[in-house]
């Protein structure tokens, strides 16, 4: 596929996609990495939330808890 086209679907690199040929039609679809179940995780808004968070990190703006901090927030 050339790369423009790629591009244009929003896949980058080498993203691995599912062939699938529904009459005269081929229809690709980037395979999710962790199966369809996980699929959500790659779509924007998950991504850019993700995104977000390795700014966020990069920056320093971390809060680093212990394992009893963590239990006594979940509850």
């Amino acid at each position: 596929m050339p790369v423009e086209v790629g591009r244009g679907l929003g896949l980058e690199g080498e993203t691995e996609v599912e062939v699938e040929l529904e009459g005269v039609s081929i229809i690709l679809r980037p395979t999710a990495v962790g199966g369809r179940e996980d699929a959500w995780a790659y779509t924007p808004e998950p991504r850019a939330f993700l995104s977000r968070a390795h700014v966020d990190s990069r920056a320093g703006r971390v809060l680093q808890l212990t394992a009893g901090e963590l239990q006594t927030r979940g509850s």
